[in-house]
Formats: structure tokens, C-alpha cells, sequence
């Protein structure tokens, strides 16, 4: 990797990304970050490139068509490994097979040569509709500009266009001027940034954080296309498919008990799900039906180890719907605001108290890691893992439930260890099993890795494997360029069109320019990263509960450095005190706040002085109106505020 653009990226905080980002740095590799406030990778002699809030779609608009204009883009692979050169009808679905040949197949799309001759793709799949290989002329080429009409079978003509000549049109406007006056960005840097990017065969990040402007889809599939046009998928130093080292642990969710006991799972969706179909971990939609009962309602609720007051947007919606639940149960291993609105408070056991093994996430090889238990519960804590609490109120409820999963009473963490674990033992021992298999004596290896180091490596990355030798689980099977799942179900159609370029945020009304009014924007580093720092007696003295404001916005409302102000949501109208940090490191427009460092209104801490600086600030929650993405379901947390000066 020779050249990294971060867009809105933290890498400080991010197990072990900096440390694998710094080698390549040390190599050569440049590293440009587009961001609202100055990231800390930027202090050293990576390129901080300031963007307003809510405008990174249309800085990679632009990036794309430089890359267009100037002839860069790598249409080789475009061609090949994107459905760029696919048909388009003019209602913007595909053309498929069926449609031009009698009897013809619905799953294959349709592509055209330079001379007009038609060829036909589409994926094989095996009986679980897992797509194993491609089923294409591997040797047509097909023409990525084709604009025209296609014979139908009826007999009919269809005015067609090819995805990437869409791409092209949509994209054309953007500009490097047009995308500097949204950005904020100079034309001549976007010019050089997209420059360096396909010169050094540069790499977008694709990101950790999805929940920032209401855009977030839209940026993610901007940035994929950005790779995509770059050719830089799945090969060295580029957007990769990771590695899998195969553990597979039985688990409840799974049907599966540790002994072999399995059952029928029930064949309802998560209430997420349902409103949301691509959500991962959407409560907003829970906290909704509390109060509405659709798409049905939420009388109890259990939250195990979150702190919700950091997680979810707008907080005073949040309290008023938790008030209202009949039941509420909190289980962590340090007080939180949540907590307030608890009607029981279970403590549970931190990671370092209890075993785990797992495949080792987010990294380019397959790995397992085993993490020992190194701390014990102070004496006379009742803390209990948090599945333990939760299988012993199943018991207790429904005992013959509790069966199913093979579990008994347990009194002791002892006992409890024994019956968990054996989870993780029977999916380590079939690994062991299938690794033997492979290679006999590899089980041997594997054992001593995990003795001596506490890893072990069971997978090294292929590179080019996809799109090259197995598709994607797109419905092209290919990189889309152009989202056919767009057409695969009515809610997709009503929420997230197959294509977009700059979108204005809707998560917050646009503050007005040059006024009091700004953008807040939250985010982390490595010690402002996780709700439990607050509690940690060091973040007093590392952590930061001001809000950021540049010198030109400071010297205009006559606010100075370490000032106190009121902040004042211009959607929600909470209020709330913080102190102001002057500097050059965010935006002119925008004001920055750690999202984990301050603003806890918990009412039952300890009145020891040396805690008290955790209300200190604000929760850049307050002002979040709590806007979630159709679909996809990710809720916003930037939002717009006022800035009033405080009256002696």
C-alpha cells in the first residue's frame, strides 16, 4: 500500500489498525485524511485535508470523475469485475436474458460488444444459493460506453445504457470547483488528491464508524466504487476480503448447545429486521415501539453491557421512551446513565475476567486467538458473566427453555465455566479435526501457538480471489457499481436507489453560515474511545470534555480560549454547558466534541471528588435528532447547534 485516503477514519482507536498503518508508513506509504477536525494520525506527517461536515459524498463524486476525465480509471477491470458494462433499461432495472431470449434466464444480465453482438452473465450457485463461480464467456469483451437499443424477444426495441455510462452522467457535474464549493476543498487539491490516488494505485479505507450524516450509505458505496475504479480489490495493498480461520463455536443463536443439543430456532425476524432489513443492531426500533407497539410492542427490555446514552442519538427521546418500559435490566460492569432508569442493576464480569477464544476480527489472515481470565471480581462482588445472568433468569422463568440449551442451575462460576466453555472447546476441537485432516499433525502446531503465544495463524490471505475466481454475494456476483439489489424488494426501491452522487445530510438542518449556528461532529481517539473510560481515574488528566472551535468562528462571536458557553440544539433544544478549546484543528463552520469523554448525568455516582469530572462537558448525543437511514437503519449522531455566550 503506497498511498491511504481515511475518510472520517480514527485509526488511533482502532485494535491494532495504527500499528499495521505505521509499518506501511515506514515503508513509504502516504496517508491523507478528509476529515472535519484534525485526526491524530495527522500530528505527524500524514495530510490532514479539513471538509465540511456532511459533504464526503461529494468530494468522492468529484475524485471519481477526475479519475474519468482524466483517463485513469481502470477500465480493464471495470469491464471485468464490476457490472459497469451491464444494460441498463431506461425504468433503471438491468436487462436481463429472459427479456431478449424466449425461455431465457432472469439471474443473467446483459452486456454488448463494440459491434453490437450480445453475451449474457450471470453466477452459479450451490443448493444453499451460495454463489460458487461465474457463468460468463470469460473471453467477450464487452463495451463499457454502449448507449442504444436492444432487440427484445417480443419483437419490441429497448433503449438501453450501460451502468457505467450512468456512473458517467451522474458524476459529470462534479467537478472539482463544483465539489470545492460544497467541500470546502480547494479544486486544485481534489485534482492532485485524485491524481496521487491513481498514480500510486491508492486505497480508500472503508471505514468503522457508519453513523455520522444520513448519508453514510451513500459514502461507503462511493468509496467502494473509488476502489473499484482504481482496480484495487482484493490484490496487495488494496480493498481486500479477509481471511477466515474456520472457528465455528456453537451457540444458542445457533440452535446449537455445547453437548450436541440443538433445536428449532423461531422464525420470526428481530424487530430490527422488520423495519430495517439490512440493520445490524438497530435499538432505535425497539425504543420506537415502546411507546407506538409496531411493528409490536416492547414492554421489557434488557441491556447488557452497552451504554446507551453514548450509543443512540438523541438522548432525551431515548429517556422519555426508557420510562416507559414496564421492565428494565441493566447489566455492566460499571455504573451508567443508564442506570438511572434501571429497575435492576446486575453487575456483570469485565473480558479479562473470563475465557475467551475467537477468530481474530478485522485482520488480512485467518487467525484464533485464547484470552485467559487474568483478573478475579473483587471480594464480595456478586458480578456474573453477562450469559450467565441471563440463563439463570431463563431458568427461573422458563425452566424447560433452559433445558433446551443444555443448561442446569449453576452456584458457582465455577460450574458455570464448565458449561460455557465447553462452547468454545467443542468448536476448537473441531477445527483441530478438520486442520488434521489437511495436514496430520497440524492440530500439534496449533496447540503449541496457543501455549506459547496465544495465537495462531490456521489461514493465510489469498489474494485475487474475488471478483476474479469467486463471486461476490451480489446479484451480479460482481462489484456494482450500480446496486442491482435496488430491484430485488419493494423496500429496497422506496429506500436506497441503485446509484447516488452528493446528497445534503438530512440528519440535521443546515445550520446557517457564518452565525452561531454549526455542525457538531463527535468522534475518539485512544483515550476517549470507549464509554468506560470515563471512569478511569487517568481520563481526568487525558481525556478531553471541551468542544473544539476554530480562531475564525471564535474571534467572530467573541468567545475565547477556555471559555464556558451554553450549547444549544438546534433540533432537540437541549442545552448544556461546555468549555471551548480555540484551534486550528477543526473546521471553520463545525465545532468537535469527544464522543465518550464527558457529559454523564448520572445521579447515583459516588461523591468522591476525584470522580466528578464526568459530568464535566457534554454528550454530543444531547443534539442528535436521532435521524435513522431507510434500510439500512444507521442512526446519525451529528447534529447542529447554537452557540450562546453565558451572561456574567
Amino acid at each position: 500500500m503506497r498511498y491511504l485516503l481515511l475518510i472520517g477514519r480514527t485509526m488511533g482507536a482502532s485494535m491494532g489498525a495504527l500499528h499495521t498503518l505505521n509499518v506501511a508508513r515506514a515503508k513509504g506509504a502516504r496517508v491523507v485524511a478528509i476529515d472535519p477536525k484534525m485526526p491524530d494520525i495527522t500530528y505527524g506527517d500524514a495530510e490532514w485535508v479539513a471538509i465540511r461536515p456532511g459533504t464526503d459524498d461529494a468530494f468522492l463524486s468529484a475524485l471519481i470523475n477526475e479519475m474519468l476525465r482524466t483517463n485513469t480509471a481502470d477500465l480493464d477491470f471495470i469491464e471485468k469485475g464490476t457490472n459497469g458494462a451491464y444494460l441498463i433499461k431506461e425504468n433503471g432495472q438491468p436487462l436481463t436474458q429472459a427479456e431478449v431470449i424466449q425461455g431465457g434466464d432472469k439471474t443473467k444480465y446483459v452486456v454488448a460488444s463494440p459491434d453490437g453482438r450480445l453475451s449474457f452473465r450471470g453466477v452459479l450457485r450451490n443448493d444453499k444459493g451460495i454463489p460458487t463461480a461465474f457463468d460468463e464467456d470469460s473471453s467477450f469483451k464487452a463495451d463499457l460506453n454502449m448507449s442504444g437499443s436492444v432487440k427484445l424477444a417480443d419483437g419490441s426495441s429497448c433503449p438501453v445504457k450501460t451502468a457505467f455510462v450512468i456512473i458517467k452522467e451522474t458524476l459529470a457535474p462534479y467537478t472539482p470547483e463544483k465539489s470545492s464549493e460544497i467541500t470546502g476543498i480547494p479544486a486544485d487539491m481534489i485534482r492532485r488528491i485524485a491524481r496521487d490516488f491513481t498514480n500510486l494505485k491508492g486505497v480508500i479505507d472503508d471505514g468503522w464508524y457508519t453513523s455520522k450524516n444520513g448519508t453514510d450509505v451513500q459514502v461507503y458505496r462511493l468509496v467502494s466504487i473509488a476502489n473499484a475504479f482504481n482496480g484495487n480489490i482484493d490484490i496487495p495493498g488494496g480493498m481486500i476480503v479477509t481471511a477466515a480461520a474456520g472457528l465455528k463455536i456453537p451457540s444458542v443463536s445457533q440452535g446449537k448447545g455445547p453437548n450436541g443439543e440443538t433445536w428449532r430456532m423461531a422464525k420470526e425476524k428481530r424487530i430490527d429486521k422488520i423495519i430495517y432489513p439490512e440493520a445490524e443492531g438497530t435499538f432505535k426500533v425497539a425504543m420506537e415501539a415502546v411507546l407506538t407497539g409496531k411493528p409490536y410492542p416492547i414492554k421489557a427490555a434488557f441491556f447488557v453491557g452497552t451504554t446507551m446514552f453514548q450509543r443512540e442519538a438523541n438522548s432525551e427521546e431515548l429517556a422519555e421512551r426508557l420510562k416507559k418500559l414496564e421492565l428494565s435490566v441493566v447489566q455492566d460492569v460499571l455504573p451508567q446513565e443508564i442506570c438511572d432508569y434501571a429497575d435492576y442493576v446486575l453487575p456483570s464480569t469485565y473480558f479479562m475476567e473470563r475465557m475467551e477464544m475467537s477468530g481474530v476480527k478485522w485482520a488480512r489472515d485467518g487467525s484464533i486467538y485464547l484470552s485467559d481470565p487474568q483478573l478475579s471480581p473483587p471480594e464480595g462482588c456478586e458480578a456474573r458473566h453477562d450469559v450467565w445472568i441471563l440463563l439463570e433468569i431463563l431458568r427461573r422463568a422458563f425452566p424447560e427453555r433452559a433445558a433446551r440449551v443444555g443448561y442446569k442451575e449453576c452456584k458457582t462460576a465455577e460450574e458455570f465455566n464448565a458449561y460455557f466453555d465447553a462452547f468454545t472447546k467443542r468448536g476448537y476441537a473441531q477445527l483441530l479435526e478438520e486442520c488434521d485432516k489437511v495436514k496430520p499433525g497440524w492440530s500439534r502446531r496449533i496447540h503449541e501457538d496457543i501455549r506459547t503465544k496465544g495465537w495462531s495463524t490456521i489461514k493465510i490471505k489469498e489474494y485475487g480471489v474475488y471478483p476474479y475466481k469467486k463471486p461476490f454475494g451480489t446479484p451480479s456476483g460482481k462489484v456494482e457499481i450500480y446496486s442491482f439489489k435496488s430491484f430485488e424488494k419493494p423496500a429496497y426501491v422506496r429506500g436506497i436507489p441503485p446509484f447516488t452522487a452528493h446528497i445534503p445530510a438530512p440528519a440535521f438542518t443546515p445550520p446557517k453560515r457564518n452565525s452561531n449556528e454549526f455542525i457538531l461532529v463527535s468522534g475518539k481517539n485512544c483515550t476517549s474511545c470507549s464509554g468506560l473510560s470515563m471512569f478511569a481515574l487517568p481520563s481526568k488528566y487525558l481525556g478531553d470534555r471541551t468542544v473544539w472551535m476554530n480562531p475564525e468562528d471564535a474571534e467572530r462571536l467573541g468567545i475565547s480560549h477556555g471559555e464556558t458557553v451554553e450549547v444549544e440544539g438546534i433540533d432537540t433544544t437541549y442545552k448544556g454547558n461546555a468549555q471551548i478549546t480555540v484551534t486550528k484543528k477543526v473546521i471553520s463552520g463545525s465545532l468537535f466534541a469527544f464522543g465518550f469523554s464527558g457529559g454523564n448525568r448520572i445521579k447515583h455516582l459516588a461523591d468522591h471528588p476525584d470522580y466528578q469530572f464526568i459530568k464535566e462537558g457534554i454528550n454530543s448525543h444531547w443534539y442528535a435528532k436521532g435521524y435513522a437511514q431507510p434500510v439500512f437503519g444507521t442512526v446519525a449522531n451529528n447534529s447542529a447547534v447554537r452557540i450562546n455566550k453565558l451572561r456574567g
